[in-house]
């Protein structure tokens, strides 16, 4: 399901042709340019999220965190995601590709990689830490630009 793009073959406006969710792995200031210059409005997830959170005890915070995530979103707005490194805290329990497929269902969502591309899979933080994930493209509808 999950396509990759070259970014050498890409342009910035044919960027905003891929389907979304798009998870950009690469940096390039003319896209990023281009991203803002197109009305995408960049989100910093990781305080706005943490002050929802706060108070929460553990297993309240796993059942109401998508929830609260999309609460934190604004709604039929193209998103440029930027800053959202909590999601991957094991204690949630979250699929964060799944959690970006849900969100552009009503967004169009670009997404900052804040992990690594290698191959066919996309990486979070290094094998060892709890944190890590590694999601193999294929399993996920989503577009990887790299």
């Amino acid at each position: 399901m999950g396509k990759i793009v070259n970014i050498r073959s890409l342009t910035a406006n044919e960027l905003f042709l891929l389907m979304p969710p798009v998870i950009l792995c690469t940096d390039n200031p003319n896209f990023e340019r281009a991203i803002t210059e197109d009305g995408y409005r960049r989100i910093s997830l990781n305080l706005q999220l943490a002050q929802s959170l706060a108070g929460l005890e553990l297993s309240r915070i796993r059942t109401d965190i998508t929830d609260k995530i999309k609460e934190s979103l604004p709604q039929s707005e193209p998103i440029y995601l930027t800053d959202y490194e909590m999601l991957f805290d094991p204690r949630y329990e979250l699929d964060v590709l799944r959690l970006f497929i849900d969100i552009a269902r009503c967004n169009k969502l670009i997404v900052k990689w804040c992990g690594k591309a290698n191959g066919e899979t996309l990486t979070y933080a290094e094998q060892g830490y709890a944190d890590y994930k590694r999601y193999k493209i294929s399993d996920y509808d989503v577009v990887i630009v790299k």
